[in-house]
């Protein structure tokens, strides 16, 4: 049974295009929250967009200051901000990675609840799951700048609670942006380091959805199509920045990927992947990469169909072959070169199972099984 499919309305455009695409979608005068940061809003020539939108009669209200990973903290703090300024969007506009767009998705699903600008009530909100109670959600549009993450085309948004230790998720229907505009020359010339990042979470997403427990036809092949997309066009953006192939294919294929695991969700390798998130701040897409092989090598006898994803990889060698020969010179994938000591890896082995992600996993992994894959990885 197929879930509902992409209520996104998704549109990839070229940069003028899309700023026209975003005002026809504002088909009304809006308290419009614009969420980028001043660098990237100069660095996209958007600043004159957004004093157009003003003149369309929409109020905007620009926050400049996003936060990496969006905490607890930071989504109250923002409540509270908006309420204390007396500023009620009506529609939110998120220019910038999945980090952006997940604090958008906050605010959108926690503003007309009452009693969530202090950061005890938005933890209560989150993990007793309040937000699911009938109330007005705010529309999203999503305008991602790096290709990745997927959060512009599915239902949930990642907090992190660091005071807790632990990973929290919005999850609800009305979570979906209302509409993704995505312009892949806006990731051209992006720094190595988080093409590699955001390109290895995209791959991870579409390798996870295709042995999840969860998965059906449509996401197999979404996410099949997505690795084939991937593989062939990191390493190429990688090796030339600003070949505009390469960078649509990369957005094409996160898109792909988004939408894959859209129906299916992650498995183990992101369970696992949040403890190191946490406690080392590993970028995200390293941090569920690390574990990419050996959870792919554990789950071969579980899923047959796993050769047609590694065909994929075999004119490499392989995978591990293809991951060491993308992230060589850029970033060793290993607990190691980002500080964990062998005496942390039974800590990081107890946080790493979230319910929904580790249980999603076609072989059942043991804390034990866990230490294994992390002793493999260090």
């Amino acid at each position: 049974m197929f879930r509902p499919f992409c209520p996104v309305e998704v549109q990839i455009l070229n940069p003028q295009d899309a700023q026209r695409a975003v005002r026809a979608l504002l088909d009304k005068p809006a308290q419009l929250l614009v969420l980028a940061s001043r660098a990237r809003l100069a660095q996209l020539g958007l600043t004159p967009f957004l004093t157009a939108l003003q003149g369309d009669g929409h109020a905007v209200q620009l926050i400049s200051d996003i936060p990496a990973n969006p905490a607890v903290s930071d989504v109250a703090a923002l409540l509270a901000r908006l309420r204390e300024a007396a500023f009620a969007p009506t529609a939110i506009l998120a220019i910038g990675g999945g980090s952006c767009i997940d604090l958008g998705k906050a605010v959108a699903a926690l503003y007309h609840l009452p009693h969530t600008t202090h950061e005890a009530d938005v933890r209560a909100a989150l993990v007793q799951r309040t937000y699911l109670q009938p109330h007005i959600c705010i529309d999203l549009l999503a305008m991602p700048t790096t290709a990745g993450t997927g959060s512009e085309v599915t239902r949930w948004a990642t907090v992190w609670d660091p005071s807790e230790q632990r990973k929290l998720s919005l999850d609800l229907p009305q979570g979906y942006p209302r509409a993704a505009v995505i312009v892949p020359e806006w990731t051209l010339g992006m720094p190595a380091a988080l093409t590699l990042s955001t390109g290895l979470d995209a791959l991870s997403h579409a390798m996870e959805s295709f042995w999840a427990v969860a998965r059906n036809p449509l996401s197999s092949q979404l996410a099949l199509d997505a690795v084939a997309l991937l593989a062939t066009a990191l390493p190429r953006a990688l090796e030339a920045p600003d070949d505009p192939a390469a960078r649509q294919s990369l957005s094409l294929g996160a898109l792909l990927a988004g939408l894959a695991f859209s129906q299916t969700r992650t498995t183990a390798c992101h369970s696992i992947s949040y403890p190191l998130t946490l406690l080392r701040g590993v970028p995200h897409g390293f941090a569920v990469a690390l574990t990419l092989g050996s959870v792919l090598q554990r789950n071969a006898a579980a899923v047959p169909d796993l050769k047609r994803l590694t065909a994929v990889f075999a004119p490499a060698g392989g995978f591990e072959a293809w991951l060491y020969g993308v992230s060589q010179g850029i970033q060793p994938l290993t607990l190691r070169a980002f500080g964990f000591t062998k005496e942390e890896l039974p800590a990081v082995a107890a946080l790493s199972f979230t319910a929904g992600r580790m249980d999603n996993s076609p072989v059942a992994f043991s804390e034990a099984d866990v230490l294994e894959i992390l002793n493999e990885n260090y």
